[in-house]
């Protein structure tokens, strides 16, 4: 239909515009960050120090780029976050991997200190 002139009929889109409570950048910000904390937690859980240095490191990185991996899917696949949403091109993989990596070291190191103290 179209509308003459002095016609008060309006056009309304189709569907209404998304709002998020939480900015999408924001929420994977925090997303990652809990998933760091999960990934270290779960390393020291599982007892995957190993027995040297060489196969606990190997294990604590194998263990970060999974959980972290599990959390690109995550903002990818089912948050469906995209260039737009994240201002960026691949967003969904960079966005929080500084404070992923410095949290998950801090969380894993914290906590294996506090369960393996160490001699007296």
């Amino acid at each position: 239909m179209v509308a003459g002139p002095g016609s008060n009929l309006t056009l309304e889109p189709s569907e209404t515009p998304k709002t998020h409570m939480i900015a999408p950048t924001t929420l994977v910000y925090w997303t990652r960050l809990g998933f760091a904390v999960l990934a270290g937690v779960l390393y020291n859980a599982l007892g995957l120090h190993g027995t040297d240095v060489v196969q606990g490191t190997a294990s604590a990185i194998s263990m970060g780029i999974g959980i972290y991996a599990i959390s690109v899917f995550l903002v990818k696949y089912v948050l469906r976050y995209g260039p737009t949403e994240l201002k960026g091109p691949n967003k969904h993989i960079t966005l929080g991997i500084g404070s992923y990596i410095i949290w998950f070291l801090f969380t894993t190191i914290l906590l294996n200190t506090i369960i393996n103290p160490g001699p007296y």
